[in-house]
């Protein structure tokens, strides 16, 4: 696996040629390659770093940069319910340098079950940015924020055991064409082999710009490398997304198992000591008293 991370992250290091802004949220946490799913970051779990775009133009090949379009980012759940996103952009494009603030909302309406056939349902709207309100009106046009419902639900198959399938509606960058509204979809695996250490998740989805894939890997420390490719189906339009981020979710979880322990632990002491005070109050009870 790794030497197909190595492979992929070389394919991508020698075919940059022209680099393009990154349209949306890509790669995180809670998300697919740039699609969103019914899932939110958990109260108190968050996710900072940075990601990079890169295009290739099969009909222009003389320019070279690495990396036109480079966000930091920060993610973060409030009350397993809200998921903000935080992001600065710098698009250094030649031709249209600019920077940009803008912030992600998402919702959850709906939590998926462990077990059962109830899906997991959010509304969200994405690129709430400092050029919104603008004067300008086709750059205001430009930076319309775009909205979005979207629906996860995990299956578990024979063989293929567990999967999750990814559907939604959206508007702006979501739509296809002329059309207001577009639909998306995906699907997403999670792997946790030995040799790892961590979390592999594949990543496929549909938007309104095309087909789109990644792969994310999470270390049991919480840092996640993910790289993805978008518009697979358009050579001349094929656009490559590599990110790198660090979340305390692994931390949190090791602390709450911990917390666990402890609360085990304790109980057992409690109840032995309650086993030892019984058995000495019954021994005390059955003493035959001494003779006069």
């Amino acid at each position: 696996m790794l030497r197909y991370l190595v492979s992929f992250f070389l394919l991508i290091s020698v075919s940059i040629t022209i680099s393009n802004p990154v349209s949306g949220e890509v790669l995180t946490q809670s998300g697919l390659v740039d699609v969103p799913t019914g899932r939110v970051l958990q109260h108190g779990i968050f996710d900072i770093g940075t990601y990079l775009g890169f295009r290739q133009e099969a009909t222009d090949r003389s320019t070279a940069n690495l990396g036109d379009a480079v966000a930091v980012r920060l993610n973060f759940g409030l009350f397993d319910r809200l998921e903000v996103g935080l992001t600065h952009l710098w698009n250094e494009d030649p031709a249209d340098p600019a920077t940009e603030r803008t912030a992600n909302l998402k919702l959850r309406l709906v939590k998926e079950p462990e077990a059962g056939i109830v899906p997991g349902v959010a509304i969200g709207i994405e690129k709430l940015g400092n050029k919104v309100f603008s004067s300008d009106a086709e750059a205001a046009g430009d930076e319309m924020p775009s909205a979005f419902l979207a629906v996860s639900k995990t299956f578990n198959l024979p063989r293929i055991h567990l999967f999750s399938l990814h559907v939604g509606v959206g508007t702006q960058r979501f739509a296809f064409e002329e059309q207001p509204i577009g639909v998306f979809a995906g699907l997403s695996k999670e792997f946790r082999p030995a040799f790892a250490r961590g979390n592999i998740a594949t990543l496929l989805a549909f938007d309104g710009s095309g087909v789109n894939a990644g792969l994310r890997y999470i270390t049991s420390n919480g840092l996640q490398v993910a790289l993805g490719a978008e518009t697979l189906n358009t050579p001349d339009e094929l656009r490559y997304l590599a990110s790198v981020s660090w979340t305390n979710e692994q931390m949190l979880e090791e602390i709450d198992a911990m917390n666990k322990l402890i609360i085990r632990a304790t109980a057992l002491v409690v109840e032995t000591k309650r086993a030892i005070s019984e058995k000495k109050a019954t021994d005390k009870a059955t003493e035959t008293p001494p003779s006069q």
